[in-house]
């Protein structure tokens, strides 16, 4: 059936959503309760809602009155708004909003506070202790069984779903050697004695990778969660220059070009680097194909090819969650929803 490389997995937030991760509107609605309820949490609280108001204030000012508002975006503004002086575009600021300065002092120090716990919250939302409930994410093994080729697999997660339901008998290419636990690019390179089951490409960081401060291109898998774990969280400027990072977007673009089906699962398309990515491979042949699994995917699928910029035929939405999809994953229930046939074999 499927010739090799011509299938690869893009899993996003809401792959891992039914293993008791919270997506990133849910964890606004935990963080809204933190501020309520946590003393620890009550001095954000003002300034929470002034951003948040903000926000959606100048989104209906172009227009845009649905709701995009998740933990992403409020740390991106934090991000920007504690670069004050240093900002690119601070010498053309006049002043700034004076409910902002009432709420976050001259030196902004509490905005820094405020992004610095959510991040450190972040760490526990995408921590799980029971991983028994993600045993869906075995249907990837299964799957790779039967495609009878290494499979490539693209997670913009940082939780361990993938790596702690491996069945014993696969093995899994996650970049790091197994003594040194140092990260190097050249274990994703093809074998000839042997060729890893799947390869995992962590897109955005890991919660067991840490970075030695001083050297900067130094990254390496801990035992456990780390506390100062090495992940891309809310800042605008995801392709990062270090690896493995850039060499992760390189390897997707790589792949998504040779690619005939590009099969993406909980991913919401609102990220503009692998949008960009997805949409050259799609440009480049209009038989390529985008699999969207997501329990509203026939709903999302006319804004998704419009992100795309690709033909309506190129879109095959599936409105299923993970849990459902991977619990029926196959390589035949994959080539029926492309409509192939038999005859399709010899696709090249």
């Amino acid at each position: 059936m499927f010739r090799e490389d011509e299938v690869i997995v893009l899993l996003g937030a809401g792959s891992s959503v039914q293993a008791g991760i919270p997506h990133s509107k849910k964890m606004i609605e935990e963080l809204e309760s933190l501020l309520r309820h946590e003393k620890t949490w009550n001095d954000y609280e003002d300034l929470y809602y002034f951003m948040k108001s903000s926000i959606l204030y100048a989104d209906g000012i172009l227009g845009k009155f649905e709701n995009n508002f998740d933990i992403e975006r409020l740390v991106n503004i934090l991000s920007e708004l504690e670069k004050r002086e240093t900002a690119e575009l601070y010498p053309f600021i006049g002043s700034w909003n004076q409910r902002l300065i009432e709420l976050a002092g001259y030196d902004f120090d509490i905005i820094k506070k405020f992004k610095q716990d959510i991040l450190t919250q972040l760490l526990s939302w995408v921590t799980i202790q029971d991983y028994d409930k993600s045993a869906y994410y075995k249907g990837l093994y299964k799957f790779q069984t039967e495609y009878n080729f290494s499979l490539r697999v693209f997670t913009l997660n940082y939780d361990l779903c993938v790596e702690r339901n491996k069945p014993e008998d696969k093995n899994l290419e996650i970049g790091f050697d197994e003594k040194t636990k140092a990260w190097d690019w050249k274990r994703f390179q093809r074998k000839e004695a042997f060729e890893p089951d799947v390869y995992l490409y962590k897109m955005h960081g890991s919660i067991d990778w840490e970075r030695d401060p001083r050297k900067t291109n130094i990254i390496r898998q801990t035992a456990h969660p780390s506390k100062n774990p090495d992940l891309i969280f809310g800042t605008n400027y995801k392709l990062q220059y270090v690896d493995p990072y850039l060499f992760y977007a390189y390897e997707l673009r790589r792949y998504s070009l040779e690619a005939g089906v590009i099969l993406t699962i909980g991913y919401s398309f609102r990220d503009e680097h692998i949008n960009g990515i997805i949409e050259q491979a799609l440009q480049k042949e209009r038989d390529k194909k985008v699999v969207v699994v997501s329990p509203k995917a026939e709903k999302q699928a006319e804004a998704i090819h419009k992100a795309l910029s690709c033909h309506k035929q190129q879109v095959i939405a599936l409105n299923k969650g993970a849990k459902e999809f991977f619990e029926q994953f196959s390589v035949s229930t994959l080539w029926d929803q492309l409509g192939r046939t038999d005859n399709d074999d010899i696709y090249i």
